[in-house]
């Protein structure tokens, strides 16, 4: 099927849910019992393909799409993940954090979290090079803290043995959580696939992440689960898309002419843990919640998350916080705008709550 005519069936599709009997009232019902939150890296298609793309708009977009609570990405303000500028430091971190905290404010809008990638490995071999990492972060903490935020989002990235990423993380998440504790900022885990150097992504493993978090000395650490995240290896050890790959997927240049069953990520995996024992293992430590979004089917359903399935896990558990749409659609779903790909996230979870509350 041609990339134009599939993007085409996504939002008819879409724009179906109506008939189904959810109508735009619907989509404000009480009957959800969660906040929306945004997470910043859903508008990086934005980033990417316009020069005039302002981070700081982000409050502006999330308030015009509904939500209610955001989660920041702290590399769009030091210039995204290939131009980061070296020289960002607690000066422009206090900068950032002052005109978010003025956004948000004048929008009612509530600051939940920052997402910090881009600050060095946390649990390498290395002490030295963990003990950097550690400081390149703390200016996230005050930033987070002068916000409102409760927590900053870090990544245990190694280049170690999984004895050496364990010990290393309850290192470094101890002298993050001492330096945040009188902040009353959380430093918290994501599961998340990372490059590592023996190719294994030990945070990409609920039991490993847990076995680190109970052995840390503080208790405001805790999880991000996202819902997506759960490749632990991969076929091939390919490194990060180039700056060139990520733009031809936004401009829709790169055109798969066959209908998706699973995301390029999942089908790309060697070993991909259990997404609902792994989340359903995370609630009880988390803090936030991220609703991945990995690219849309031609129902408008998630090609890899059974959303009923995952919502379900979620309803089950303890977890009263915000709901985190972050949507990545733009990698299997090449050309298709990213603020319609927000709005689509957001139907697809109400009617994915819909029939389990049905069934309930």
């Amino acid at each position: 099927m041609k990339r134009r005519k599939f993007i085409d069936n996504i939002l008819i599709s879409s724009l179906g849910l109506s008939s189904l009997g959810l109508s735009k009232s619907f989509y404000n019902s009480p009957n959800f019992p969660y906040k929306f939150s945004l997470a910043q890296f859903s508008l990086y298609p934005l980033m990417m393909s316009k020069k005039d793309f302002n981070p700081y708009d982000f409050a502006k977009i999330s308030y015009d799409l509904g939500f209610e609570g955001l989660e920041y990405l702290a590399i769009m303000y030091k210039g995204g993940f290939f131009d980061s500028d070296s020289k960002f430091g607690l000066k422009e971190a206090k900068k950032m954090a002052q005109e978010s905290k003025m956004r948000s404010d004048d929008l009612g809008l509530k600051n939940l979290l920052i997402m910090v990638d881009g600050e060095g490995n946390l649990a390498n071999k290395d002490k030295n090079f963990n003990s950097n990492s550690v400081s390149n972060h703390k200016k996230w903490i005050d930033c987070a803290s002068e916000m409102g935020c409760h927590s900053i989002r870090v990544n245990l990235d190694s280049d170690g043995t999984l004895d050496d990423w364990t010990n290393n993380s309850i290192e470094s998440l101890n002298k993050l959580c001492e330096y945040a504790k009188p902040l009353n900022v959380n430093v918290i885990v994501e599961n998340h696939t990372t490059y590592t150097a023996n190719g294994i992504s030990y945070a990409a493993n609920a039991d490993y992440i847990i076995n680190v978090l109970d052995k840390v000395e503080f208790n405001n650490t805790g999880t991000l689960p996202d819902f997506g995240n759960w490749c632990e290896s991969f076929k091939s050890r390919r490194g990060r898309r180039s700056r060139e790959e990520i733009e031809s997927l936004i401009k829709g240049e790169s055109v798969d002419e066959q209908n998706k069953t699973n995301s390029s990520y999942y089908n790309s995996c060697e070993k991909y843990n259990d997404m609902y024992d792994g989340i359903n293992k995370l609630l009880p430590y988390a803090k936030g919640l991220s609703a991945k979004i990995t690219g849309f089917d031609e129902n408008g359903d998630d090609l890899d998350i059974d959303y009923p399935k995952m919502l379900d896990v979620v309803r089950k558990s303890n977890y009263n916080g915000y709901i985190g749409i972050e949507q990545q659609s733009f990698i299997d779903n090449p050309g298709l705008d990213p603020i319609e790909a927000i709005k689509m996230a957001k139907k697809l979870i109400y009617k994915s709550w819909s029939s389990i509350s049905w069934n309930c």
